[in-house]
């Protein structure tokens, strides 16, 4: 028995519904995981910031080659620069 008018729009209405809830669930999750990212480099670089640790021993603590720590705290400085200019765009949940 063929579907009539009302069930097929309440069917696109509900998928389109759906599909809504998984976009906006992808993006909170890729926000988390930008902010998880954000917040063990900047734990990386207060450690060898602060002179508790150099950084040969802070790779050697988690594991990645020190070329790579490089550039992440490079990374990580020049995001927490922009984040201390726009506290705006600071995520918040």
């Amino acid at each position: 028995m063929p579907k009539s008018e009302a069930e097929k729009t309440a069917e696109a209405e509900r998928i389109q519904q759906a599909q809504q809830r998984l976009a906006a669930a992808k993006v909170t999750r890729d926000q988390r995981k930008d902010d998880a990212e954000f917040d063990f480099w900047s734990s990386v670089a207060a450690a060898i910031d602060s002179g508790e640790l150099k950084q040969t021993e802070a790779c050697d603590a988690i594991g990645y080659k020190r070329e790579y720590v490089r550039r992440q705290l490079i990374e990580v400085r020049a995001k927490a620069e922009a984040r201390a200019k726009d506290p705006a765009s600071d995520s918040t949940d």
